[in-house]
């Protein structure tokens, strides 16, 4: 019996992973050109407790390659207990399009992300609006590139985000995220828009407002992300930006168990898919399965293991090295090789976990 579960829940993941990577090659890369007459632009990052990483991020704004009049950069520092609030007065005394806003307590209207983007996203004064986190770094031209982007499509721009990686573990979560990513991509080339970054997206501020913003996520801790990408493309469609000065860089989990929790997160978001997003919803299920199957087929000896973990390792890296070729990102075999042999435990422990919410937020 397990061998056939294995054999069908692995035949369905794997055809999965081939219209993924099929997707991969859909993309055409669209250089972007400056405008006579740019956009005004809102940017909106949500900050708490960030004193190590946001004075990166506000040097990287401070340098961007678009007109300070056209530009408005809002911070929202979200009831930081660090020096937050001093790095953002500071920014802010010394810079016009850097504004500020300040959260003192927790909203009883609003899980407390989306509640502090919907404030800022409730001031911008842009058309466009874009947004990334406050560990992120961006090249000088992303502004451009992404505005370009949104412009152009008239729709919701994803754009790519990789992990900064120079330790084993940091390459590990390079791999990782670099598949979510491959993965969305893959299906964004079929026109399937499953999800995106909240490290970097951009859109039209007439669509969030079509879409309610968060008020039909608004008790969700997490997704916030995922919902605009979803909700957006289904009214005005999504574009995924390969263009490489749109992409971001953002830090890794300093430890394993951050790793895991923000995973497990991530994961609690799936369960909602099963009528918003069926094929996303069947996609999860059966990578959830195939590990699940695959784990107890080694566990009780059963003698097709071995053959499923090999096609799943070949298609699998094949998904990773397309999806890098695509963005620019290289990976290391021995790094894919310890990822490969983890998934069967890891994926199973965090989708169950993700499915009964077992996770830590920033409250």
């Amino acid at each position: 019996m397990i061998s056939f579960l294995l054999i069908l829940s692995a035949g369905l993941y794997l055809a999965f992973v081939v219209f993924i990577i099929t997707g991969l090659f859909k993309h055409s890369e669209q250089h972007f050109n400056t405008y006579d007459d740019p956009p005004f632009v809102s940017i909106i990052i949500a900050a708490r407790n960030e004193e190590f990483h946001l004075p990166n991020l506000i040097q990287d704004l401070i340098k961007q390659d678009y007109p300070t009049d056209k530009l408005e950069v809002i911070i929202i520092n979200d009831r930081s207990t660090d020096s937050t609030q001093d790095i953002i007065n500071e920014a802010e005394s010394n810079y016009s399009f850097i504004k500020q806003i300040t959260i003192s307590e927790i909203s009883q209207e609003m899980m407390p992300k989306k509640y502090a983007l919907t404030r800022g996203i409730n001031i911008a004064k842009g058309e466009i609006i874009l947004s990334t986190d406050a560990d992120c770094r961006l090249g000088k031209l992303w502004i451009s590139s992404m505005v370009y982007s949104v412009i152009s499509n008239q729709s919701i721009i994803v754009g790519y985000s990789k992990i900064n990686a120079q330790s084993f573990f940091e390459h590990y979560q390079k791999i990782d995220f670099l598949g979510i990513m491959a993965a969305n991509a893959g299906a964004g080339g079929w026109g399937k828009f499953w999800s995106g970054t909240g490290q970097n997206l951009g859109y039209l501020k007439k669509d969030f407002d079509l879409i309610n913003g968060f008020e039909s996520v608004k008790n969700e801790a997490s997704g916030d992300d995922m919902h605009l990408v979803q909700s957006i493309s289904k009214i005005n469609s999504a574009k995924i930006n390969i263009e490489a000065a749109s992409f971001v860089t953002t830090a890794a989990m300093a430890t394993i168990p951050k790793f895991l929790n923000q995973r497990i997160r991530w994961a609690s978001n799936s369960k909602k898919n099963m009528d918003k997003q069926p094929l996303f919803f069947l996609f999860l299920s059966s990578a959830f399965m195939t590990n699940t199957f695959l784990l107890l087929s080694f566990l009780l000896n059963v003698s097709m293991w071995k053959i499923i973990f090999i096609l799943k390792f070949i298609f699998e890296g094949l998904t990773v090295y397309f999806g890098g070729r695509l963005f620019d990102t290289q990976i290391k075999l021995f790094p894919y090789i310890i990822w490969s042999l983890a998934q069967p435990f890891y994926i199973p422990i965090v989708a169950i976990l993700g499915i009964i919410d077992k996770y830590s937020w920033k409250k």
